[in-house]
């Protein structure tokens, strides 16, 4: 039998260990649970939510294996926004956190690609969360003729999971999806003045 190659250890690795995760997560709510009691609506909106993120780290883990991407054909701004708040719903959960999101750009040119993009702001989402602390992460979106564009704060530096050559090392799959999609959106991050901020070009 041939030696796996370390990009196909690497994904893996990183499917294991991250289903271990939701399953221990799963495992320590009904674990929590009284015997022979309904359970919480509190615990249940955690299961529910430990449960989507397993749902989409088997998603990502497909297409990265398979070496396909969602779709992501323009859909109407306010449609895809309110796709992104539900997307994320479940991490506030999980971080018991909310989110703000805004939008900002002339009406002609809110339109954005579909299920990419939505799954690469759920993605770099996910990287920043721990530095919200339980508050707010504020997430504002912007539309022009160039391209699109997204600031989030509080975001006082770049995760290492989003720096350059970062889908080379060992990494949850979310971390390696962010960088996948963020590839092929030809995506730029920058980080200062505790905004981190995305910008994906058009015609790319």
């Amino acid at each position: 039998m041939e030696c796996m190659d370390k990009s196909s250890e690497f994904l893996m690795r990183s499917t294991l260990h991250d289903m271990a995760n939701v399953l221990a997560g799963v495992k320590g709510i009904v674990d929590l649970n009284l015997p022979g009691q309904p359970i919480s609506q509190r615990d249940r909106q955690r299961l529910e939510a430990v449960i989507d993120e397993g749902i989409a780290t088997l998603e990502r883990c497909r297409h990265l294996t398979m070496a396909t991407l969602p779709d992501d054909s323009l859909e109407p701004g306010e449609a895809w926004r309110e796709q992104v708040m539900e997307e994320l719903e479940p991490m506030g959960t999980l971080f018991r956190s909310r989110f703000e999101l805004v939008f900002e750009g002339a009406p002609e040119w809110d339109q954005w690609p579909g299920k990419l993009l939505r799954g690469y702001v759920r993605a770099v989402t996910r990287q920043v969360m721990p530095f919200a602390k339980g508050a707010v992460m504020n997430i504002h979106c912007n539309a022009g003729p160039t391209g699109w564009g997204f600031q989030w704060s509080p975001a006082p530096a770049l995760p290492e999971s989003l720096g350059p050559g970062a889908e080379d090392r060992p990494l949850d799959i979310c971390s390696r999806w962010a960088a996948r999609a963020g590839s092929a959106l030809d995506a730029t991050l920058l980080c200062e003045a505790g905004t981190l901020s995305a910008r994906i070009p058009r015609g790319r």
